[in-house]
C-alpha cells in the first residue's frame, strides 16, 4: 500500500481500545529474536509489515468528528465500532452518520452483549459488503486479519475509483474531441453542399443561355444581325463554362501541388494595361470608372509567369467589378519589400459593398464566400480567390485584404522582384527562359492554310462533325474513325495504299480500343507518322502520359479553330503547302 492505512476505534472502555492498539499495531520485534528466527527458519520473504495509524475514540460523536475531519486528507480505511456507548448515540446510529460523510467507509461491527439484535442491525443498515460482525471477545488473529483485508479492500476501491474518474475523463476529453470534429464536418460538409448548390447555379445559368439561343437559331427565322447576337451569347457564355472547368482543375492541381509555373521577363505596364482594357467593358456596363494609379516608382520588368500574375489580376479585378455598384474601380502599383528583397505591390481598390470583419479569416479558403447570400445576390463558386492567395504563394508573393462593410475593399497583390522563384524549402519552382526571346516583338500571325490528309480519331459525333468543318475548311482532306481500333486499321489500309496520313488527331478515351492503346498498337507496328492527343484529359499527368504513349503532341478540348490549325502545321509540318514563288511558308 502506498500509504499506511488509518484505522478508527470507535469503543468506550478504554481497555479494549487499547487491546486494539496492542492487536494492530504489535511492538517491533526484538532484534536478537529476528536473529535467531532467521537462523532457525532460513531467509525466506518476509510478509510485508502491517503497521496502521489509529485513531482511538470513546463516543459515536468523537467518531463522526474525526471521519468528518479526515475526509478532506483520504479518510479512514476503516473502524471498529462498538455497539453500546453510553451515554451519547448507540453503534448503528453512529455507522449511519459515518456512512453520510464517507459511503466507502469499511466497518466492523464489535459487540459483547449476547442479546445484541444482529438481524436487526443488518436490516437497518442493508445488505451491503461494507459491514462486518465481530463477537467480543475476540480472536486476535481473527481481528488483526479482519483489519489487514478490509484496509486492502479500501485501497483497492480507491484505486478502482481512481481509474473510473480517470476514464470518465478520458471518455469526456474524447466526447469533447469528437463533437469538435463532427462540428468540423458538419461545417465542412455545409460548406461543400453551399458549393455543390453554386456550382450548379454557375453551370445551369449559361447552359440555360446556351440552350435557349441554340433554339432560337434552329428556327431560322433571325435576322443577320440577332442572330450575330445570338452567337456571341452562346459563347460568352460558353467562356463562363469553360473558366469554371479551368478553376476546378486550378484548385487541384494547386492541392496535389503539380501546378506548373514557367517565368519569363514580362512587361508589368503592358500587363496592367491588358488586364484593364479586358475588363473596361464590364466596368462600362455598370458605370464604374477603372484606371490604374502608380503610387511611387517601380519596376518596368518582372521576373514571373505573366499568365498567372494576369490570373490573379483579372479576378481580382473582376471580383471588384462584381461587388461594385457604383463608384470606382483602381490598379494601384507602387514599391514595396525591402532593399534586399524588393517587390510590387498591385492593390485592387474599390467603392463596393465591402466585407465583414468575421468573414475576412475565411475569405481565402476554397469554396467560401463573404456572405452565402452573396452567392444568389452576384453569382461564383467561391473558389477564384482560394485560387488567387494560393497562386501568389507560388510566385513568391502574397495576397491580402482590408474591407469595411459599405466602404468598400482593397486587395493587395504583392510579389518580389526576382530572376529566378523559389519554394519554401529554397528551392527554384519556375524556369526562366531566354529574355531576348522572350521580349522579341513577334509579327502577327497568317492565317495558316492545311494541304494534306488528316485521320481524326473521335468517338463523340457532334465532335467529329465539328473538328471535320474546321480542318476542311482550312484546306485538309479529313478521314474520320469512332474508336481506337478503326483508328488503327485506317492508318494500316492507307499505308497499304500508298497514300499514308500526314497526322494523327488522336481522342485518348474511346470504346473499343482508347487511344494510349491504339498510338501504341501503332508505333509497334512501325508507323513514324505524327499523332497529336486531342483529349478532355488535362489533369497533371496526363499531358506527359500522352508523350509517353508515342504521341508527338497534347492538345486539351475544348479547342478553338486557330489553335487546331496550328498545332496541326506545328507536329506535320508537311501539311503546309509551299506557297507559289518559292517564299516561305505560314508559320504557325
Amino acid at each position: 500500500m502506498s500509504r499506511e492505512p488509518r484505522i478508527l476505534i470507535v469503543d468506550d472502555d478504554p481497555l479494549v481500545r487499547e487491546a486494539y492498539r496492542a492487536i494492530l499495531v504489535p511492538p517491533a520485534p526484538d532484534a536478537a529474536m529476528a536473529a535467531a528466527r532467521a537462523a532457525l527458519f532460513g531467509d525466506a520473504a518476509e510478509v510485508p509489515a502491517f503497521a496502521p495509524e489509529l485513531t482511538l475514540v470513546d463516543q459515536g460523536d468523537a467518531a463522526i468528528e474525526a471521519v468528518a475531519a479526515a475526509t478532506a486528507s483520504g479518510g479512514y480505511a476503516m473502524a471498529f465500532v462498538d455497539m453500546r456507548m453510553p451515554p451519547g448515540i448507540d453503534g448503528v446510529a453512529t455507522i449511519e452518520r459515518l456512512w453520510t460523510l464517507d459511503s466507502d467507509l469499511q466497518v466492523v461491527v464489535a459487540s459483547a452483549w449476547s442479546d445484541t439484535p444482529w438481524d436487526e442491525i443488518a436490516r437497518r443498515l442493508g445488505g451491503t459488503d461494507r459491514l462486518l460482525f465481530l463477537k467480543k471477545p475476540f480472536d486476535v488473529v481473527e481481528a488483526r486479519q479482519l483489519a489487514v483485508a478490509l484496509c486492502r479492500k479500501r485501497q483497492l476501491l480507491q484505486q478502482a475509483r481512481q481509474r473510473e474518474r480517470t476514464l470518465e475523463a478520458h471518455v469526456a476529453a474524447r466526447t469533447r474531441d469528437l463533437a469538435r470534429a463532427l462540428h468540423s464536418a458538419e461545417a465542412a460538409a455545409n460548406v461543400r453542399m453551399q458549393f455543390l448548390a453554386n456550382m450548379s447555379h454557375e453551370i445551369r445559368t449559361p447552359l440555360t443561355a446556351i440552350l435557349g439561343f441554340a433554339e432560337l437559331l434552329r428556327d431560322g427565322a433571325c435576322e443577320r444581325e440577332v442572330m450575330v447576337e445570338h452567337l456571341a451569347t452562346i459563347e460568352r457564355n460558353s467562356q463562363h463554362l469553360l473558366q469554371l472547368v479551368n478553376d476546378v482543375l486550378d484548385l487541384s492541381k494547386l492541392e496535389a501541388d503539380q501546378l506548373l509555373l514557367e517565368a519569363q521577363p514580362i512587361d508589368l505596364p503592358s500587363l496592367l494595361a491588358d488586364v484593364v482594357s479586358s475588363l473596361r467593358a464590364q466596368a462600362f456596363t455598370k458605370g464604374l470608372e477603372l484606371t490604374v494609379q502608380p503610387t511611387g516608382p517601380f519596376p518596368r520588368t518582372l521576373v514571373t509567369d505573366g499568365m498567372r500574375l494576369r490570373q490573379i489580376l483579372i479576378n481580382l479585378v473582376g471580383n471588384a467589378i462584381k461587388f461594385t455598384a457604383s463608384g470606382s474601380i483602381t490598379l494601384r502599383v507602387g514599391p514595396a519589400g525591402t532593399a534586399a528583397a524588393p517587390a510590387v505591390a498591385i492593390a485592387v481598390v474599390d467603392t463596393g459593398i465591402g466585407i465583414a470583419a468575421d468573414r475576412l479569416g475565411a475569405l481565402f479558403q476554397p469554396f467560401v464566400q463573404a456572405d452565402a447570400s452573396t452567392s444568389r445576390r452576384f453569382g461564383g463558386t467561391g473558389l477564384g480567390l482560394s485560387i488567387c492567395s494560393r497562386l501568389a504563394r507560388l510566385l513568391g508573393g502574397e495576397v491580402t485584404v482590408v474591407s469595411e462593410p459599405g466602404q468598400g475593399s482593397t486587395f493587395t497583390l504583392q510579389v518580389p522582384v526576382a530572376e529566378t522563384l523559389r519554394d519554401g524549402r529554397g528551392q527554384p519552382v519556375l524556369q526562366v527562359r531566354d529574355e531576348a526571346a522572350a521580349v522579341a516583338p513577334v509579327e502577327p500571325a497568317r492565317p495558316v492554310r492545311l494541304h494534306g490528309r488528316i485521320l481524326l480519331a473521335e468517338d463523340g459525333s457532334d465532335n467529329r462533325r465539328l473538328l471535320t468543318a474546321i480542318l476542311r475548311k482550312a484546306g485538309a482532306e479529313v478521314v474520320t474513325a469512332g474508336n481506337g481500333v478503326e483508328a488503327v486499321a485506317a492508318v494500316q489500309q492507307a499505308a497499304a495504299a500508298g497514300a499514308s496520313f500526314d497526322l494523327v488527331l488522336m481522342d485518348m478515351q474511346m470504346p473499343v480500343m482508347d487511344g494510349y492503346t491504339a498510338t501504341r498498337t501503332l508505333r509497334a507496328a512501325g508507323w513514324r507518322g505524327a499523332i497529336v492527343a486531342l483529349t478532355a484529359h488535362a489533369m497533371e499527368g496526363d499531358r506527359e502520359r500522352c508523350l509517353a504513349e508515342g504521341c508527338d503532341g497534347y492538345e486539351t478540348k475544348p479547342v478553338r479553330a486557330d489553335r487546331l490549325v496550328a498545332a496541326c502545321a506545328r507536329f506535320a509540318p508537311g501539311l503546309i503547302p509551299a506557297p507559289a514563288g518559292g517564299g516561305p511558308a505560314a508559320t504557325p
